[in-house]
């Protein structure tokens, strides 16, 4: 079993997976998606700036809190150096343009618009860096039709369809929970990052990029999406399912639900004999995994009646023992602690709480974290220090900071 390197900041390995080492962000973004993405970045060793207002990140609030400081931002901002500035007052947008003459991409998640009016547009940043990546994100891009558009992720997934996707037909729309929306965008722009990195070191300079959540959503559902488009009408809902293959979802056994996924016929037969249903092989209703997606009802029903008759473990064992696709169906609080998740050392300890690593494995041994998160603006005589501009002109008044 693989062990995950003490995470603390006053252990670092000297020997981490820093690809990005040398390269600095400046991470103007909140909330969740931008934050995301320079937090990736920043577990690929860049140093990472992120600059916040002086009420701090909204994130900062959201439960739940381990001491005043929410999970999600102590994730999102893992790795991170804390920088306060009040972008309002001269002094505090001086410092920005001081931060980002020294920066090799600035990163910025305001409405379109906000960023120029403020003086830390492209222009205004170009000015004093004409090297730098800018990179904006968005909801909706800065179009006269989507720059107005309000852009928080269930408000995308509710835009782009996929609330309308999910759940059963005699349910109402229905939110995916994970926030895959802001989590996609986040991955997009890291690999953005990444993307023009390289290109700059192949000679192709990339001055700007933009991305917007409702390009991520589209990009989730791209196959549906072009049937949509050609066809004019939505996807089936299918709950647990997925309307191109069956069996191939959730069923109620016994004590409980479990997944089985027999999306061709090897598998099909394997689960008929398996169930006793030896007889619908041959069932005209269910020849092909065309019939079967099409008569899935009829299908279904006569899976759930089998199960019924033993418990979640036994059907797994036997699906199992005969090469079939299989899995109880569990709560988050009991997928944290399998083993499987143990083996893969899921969790890497980071300022006293266990934080999902990120899903990268480098000479065998899991990318260890940076830093924690910084405290509000724990780093901003620090790093303005560095670009040289004295904290006691830059900092606003009130705001107790380390000197």
């Amino acid at each position: 079993m693989m062990t995950v390197p003490g995470a603390s900041e006053a252990a670092i390995d000297a020997d981490a997976f820093a690809p990005l080492a040398g390269v600095r962000i400046v991470d103007f973004s909140t909330n969740m998606a931008g934050p995301y993405a320079t937090m990736i970045l920043a577990q690929l060793g860049a140093e990472v700036v992120k600059v916040e207002s002086p009420a701090g990140d909204d994130a900062r609030a959201w439960p739940p809190e381990v001491d005043g400081a929410g999970v999600v931002h102590r994730h999102m901002n893992a790795g991170k150096r804390g920088v306060v500035l009040d972008l309002a007052t001269s002094a505090g947008r001086a410092a920005a343009l001081a931060i980002a003459a020294r920066s090799d991409v600035l990163l910025q998640s305001m409405r379109p618009g906000v960023a120029e009016r403020i003086g830390i547009g492209e222009a205004a940043v170009r000015a004093v860096n004409p090297d730098i990546l800018y990179y904006a994100l968005s909801a909706f891009g800065a179009g006269p039709v989507g720059r107005d558009l309000p852009g928080y992720d269930p408000l995308v997934q509710a835009f782009a369809g996929i609330m309308r996707m999910n759940g059963h037909d005699d349910a109402p729309p229905v939110r995916c929970a994970p926030s895959v929306i802001d989590l996609g965008t986040g991955q997009w722009i890291a690999m953005g990052v990444l993307a023009a990195m390289l290109a700059k070191q192949r000679g192709q300079t990339v001055r700007t990029m933009e991305t917007a959540l409702v390009d991520t959503a589209f990009s989730l559902v791209a196959y549906q999406a072009t049937t949509a488009r050609m066809t004019g009408k939505r996807p089936k809902r299918s709950g647990s399912g997925n309307p191109i293959a069956a069996p191939y979802e959730v069923y109620a056994a016994r004590d409980g639900d479990v997944m089985i996924a027999a999306p061709n016929q090897r598998l099909w037969e394997r689960v008929a004999c398996v169930l006793g249903l030896e007889a619908l092989i041959t069932d005209t209703r269910f020849l092909t995994v065309a019939d079967r997606s099409r008569n899935n009802d009829a299908l279904t029903a006569a899976i759930a009646a089998a199960l019924a008759g033993a418990d979640v473990a036994v059907w797994v064992e036997r699906l199992h023992a005969a090469g079939v696709p299989v899995t109880p169906v569990a709560g988050l609080e009991e997928a944290v602690l399998a083993e499987a998740t143990a083996e893969r050392a899921t969790f890497a300890d980071l300022d006293g709480i266990p934080h999902v690593r990120l899903p990268w494995i480098a000479d065998g041994k899991p990318v260890p974290w940076a830093r924690r998160a910084p405290h509000l603006g724990e780093h901003t005589a620090e790093v303005l220090r560095e670009c040289g501009v004295d904290p006691a002109v830059a900092v606003v008044p009130a705001f107790e900071v380390a000197r």
